[in-house]
């Protein structure tokens, strides 16, 4: 068996953020489309800001270059544009601006926290990242 060092960790941690964003954007159809999942309820607000973060924190923890964290990260947001406007086709689902707006901000928020995870755990400076 291979032991994990420390040098190694940040290629798991990228491999993995990516691995767990693809399924969960892969199930994400399902969760929105399907007549099987609850309909929105009181906590939906929560529920998008919630979710996108985790999207954003993946997505920033998958990939090393600004450029590909900006790119995974629009990507993410644009796909959750296209599951609101393809509630719209969805006899018990119906897509809104409103939601769109929780997901950007929900984006924002991963975003904010994996720099200020980032910047707390040392491995950022103001010019690259040096060990992440």
């Amino acid at each position: 068996m291979q032991s994990i060092s420390f040098s190694s960790y940040p290629d798991i941690l990228r491999r993995g953020g990516r691995g767990m964003l693809v399924v969960l954007l892969g199930a994400m159809p399902w969760a929105v489309l399907s007549p099987a999942t609850s309909p929105p309820s009181q906590w939906a607000r929560l529920m998008h800001i919630a979710a996108m973060a985790v999207f954003a924190i993946l997505a920033y923890a998958g990939f090393i270059s600004l450029w590909g964290r900006v790119r995974v990260v629009l990507f993410v947001f644009g796909f959750s544009v296209l599951m609101e406007g393809l509630q719209h086709f969805s006899p018990v689902r119906t897509g809104s601006w409103e939601d769109v707006g929780f997901n950007a901000m929900g984006c924002l928020a991963g975003v904010g926290l994996s720099v200020a995870a980032c910047w707390l755990a040392g491995v950022c400076t103001k010019t690259k990242i040096t060990k992440f």
